[in-house]
């Protein structure tokens, strides 16, 4: 399967703001962006940026926040597409996937780690292994821990997180498990850092 394995802590200076990809480091003093905060050196002038150039930069940043591929990211604005609200129908359908949700709910430091926890069969959708990062969640299914060899290095992950996550999700710690409580709205994902609006622009042209 293909993967970004590129260096992630650049992909925050050129963004200009925390994507979340190294887990714990972003929350440490050890964060790139925090020491240094610009973009990584270009050689040449720098260029006032056109708006096709913000709008691909607003993409870019969603799509490395949730680690898609080129492709994977187009398909899912495709099935956005189709909603009235496709800015935030996108994001709620990345909200909804498998890795983020496990992510979410505190099962792992970053989506990277949650999406290898899926694909090696760590975590269970209403008490079944699932292994595809991409599955999508619906409201009522509960999201788990396979067995109890996984939960060995899961619960010092849980350790250092917080008991709350987002309102569309009950957590709990002590099952290390988190149930999906309704369909999520706009409301639910309008603090992304990303301006979405900008993408659905760069991709209705």
């Amino acid at each position: 399967m293909a993967r970004d394995i590129g260096p992630k802590c650049k992909r925050c200076r050129k963004a200009k703001e925390k994507l979340f990809l190294r887990g714990q480091k972003c929350f440490s003093d050890k964060c790139v962006l925090m020491k240094r905060g610009e973009e990584p050196i270009v050689r040449g002038r720098r260029r006032r940026l056109s708006a096709y150039a913000v709008q691909l930069r607003e993409k870019q940043k969603l799509r490395m926040m949730y680690g898609l591929l080129e492709r994977q990211f187009r398909n899912y604005f495709k099935l956005a597409a189709k909603q009235a609200n496709t800015a935030a129908a996108l994001v709620i359908l990345l909200e909804k996937r498998l890795d983020n949700v496990v992510f979410r709910i505190g099962l792992a430091d970053s989506r990277q780690q949650a999406r290898q926890f899926v694909r090696h069969g760590h975590i269970t959708v209403d008490g079944r292994k699932v292994n595809i990062p991409s599955y999508i969640v619906r409201p009522g299914q509960t999201v788990g821990v396979n067995g109890e060899k996984p939960l060995k290095f899961i619960k010092p992950i849980l350790a250092n997180k917080e008991p709350s996550g987002p309102e569309w999700l009950a957590i709990s710690h002590d099952a290390a498990s988190g149930r999906l409580l309704r369909e999520l709205t706009p409301e639910d994902v309008k603090d992304i850092p990303c301006n979405t609006q900008l993408i659905v622009e760069l991709y209705s042209k």
